[in-house]
């Protein structure tokens, strides 16, 4: 089957370095993710154990679509009966760059907007059952049985099922977050291209509500993100019905090797912040997650810290400025590089999203990767710390 891992900018490498990792061969790494052949058992796989992914959708059709009733009849084409019956619930969710607006025909209805294209497709779905004596299935936009997603490329467009329901990115351990939340699976991104793998110490000196220890140290033990979620398959009845069983054998397996993981290693993983409200919720979501005995949490200012370790890797994401501005975030970086200048054998991974912030800083930095955290892009540069080299 033909299949859309999805993933946010600049991640799209480092997801298919991670199928790659889990023998799932990529066919294809365009700009939106990794497209790749799967069977039933490789799709149950890539579900419990991707965690970079944001979606795992398995195409069901391509047409040209430059309007409202061309995107009606290419939906009518496909056979809903083999996935979905009116006993079922559905939800359908359109994305992407929808046909221009002054390029359909009156006739062909223009598409303004994605919702209007989602109840589109979702008519042409309820319209086919319907007819065939079967009934209309609900729409249930929260917890629906079977998710369908309309992906838009301006003159064309494609459906796809999402087998997982709800995105990749909810893993379940964060019940609450801080003020600026980083998406699990960018910090997931995060951490891999740190490069770090659990032999060394690790420190976040912005932790918040701690989402890179997690997704670092997850990784590390191989601790599968996805093995105590509920996916949507697991409900399906018709084509596709085998996805369930093979997702509760994968889960099963997986909480397994979690539990061999954690009674077994010792990870060495700090993470401080000044504010202890955060902190409580850090302590919270690391409990959750299963790391109590593996991620400490200590409160604590990153521009006056202890010195680390030599070989110690510090991976964060400082604040931006959304709550300070001008001289006063300039001067919370300038302070933050004076003092880590001093950190011996160290290497700092760092989301930069403050166009001054590099320069504030003022420590060399080695290489940076292109992401983008929600609408903000964002640079993580690596510095190698308490050394003289040029950029």
């Amino acid at each position: 089957m033909r299949v859309l891992v999805t993933a946010s900018a600049g991640t799209q490498r480092l997801l298919a370095a991670e199928c790659g990792d889990l023998d799932l061969r990529p066919r294809r790494v365009p700009a939106h993710g990794v497209e790749l052949d799967l069977t039933w058992e490789e799709i149950a796989r890539a579900l419990v154990h991707l965690r970079i992914a944001q979606r795992v959708l398995i195409r069901l059709t391509h047409f040209p679509c430059d309007g409202a009733d061309s995107l009606y009849d290419g939906a009518r084409a496909v056979d809903w009966s083999r996935w979905v019956d009116a006993k079922q619930t559905i939800a359908v969710a359109a994305t992407g760059r929808l046909p221009r607006a002054n390029s359909p025909s009156r006739e062909a209805g223009q598409l303004t907007h994605h919702v209007f294209a989602s109840q589109r497709v979702k008519d042409a779905l309820c319209d086919q059952l319907r007819e065939q004596g079967g009934g209309r299935p609900t729409v249930d936009l929260d917890d629906a049985d079977v998710r369908v997603v309309a992906r838009f490329h301006g003159d064309s467009c494609s459906l796809w099922l999402d087998p997982a329901g709800a995105a990749l990115h909810r893993r379940g351990y964060r019940a609450e977050s801080g003020a600026a939340p980083l998406r699990e699976t960018l910090a997931a991104a995060v951490m891999r291209a740190s490069g770090w793998q659990g032999k060394r110490p690790l420190i976040d000196p912005f932790c918040g509500s701690g989402t890179l220890l997690i997704e670092g140290a997850s990784a590390a033990l191989g601790l599968a993100p996805g093995r105590d979620r509920t996916f949507s398959a697991r409900n399906w009845r018709h084509e596709g019905s085998e996805l369930g069983p093979l997702l509760a054998k994968a889960q099963t397996a997986a909480r397994a090797q979690a539990e061999q993981a954690l009674a077994s290693a010792k990870l060495d993983v700090l993470g401080t912040d000044l504010d202890p409200n955060v902190l409580r919720l850090a302590r919270g979501n690391i409990a959750r997650a299963g790391l109590k005995d593996q991620i400490r949490i200590e409160q604590a200012d990153a521009t006056r810290m202890p010195r680390p370790a030599p070989g110690t890797v510090l991976v964060a994401n400082p604040p931006y400025g959304e709550r300070m501005g001008g001289d006063e975030i300039l001067g919370l970086y300038a302070a933050l590089g004076r003092h880590w200048s001093t950190f011996t054998g160290c290497e700092a991974h760092l989301l930069d999203g403050h166009r001054d912030f590099a320069d504030a800083f003022g420590l060399p930095w080695t290489n940076y990767l292109e992401l983008s955290n929600g609408s903000l892009p964002v640079l993580l540069r690596r510095y190698e710390l308490g050394v003289d080299q040029g950029r």
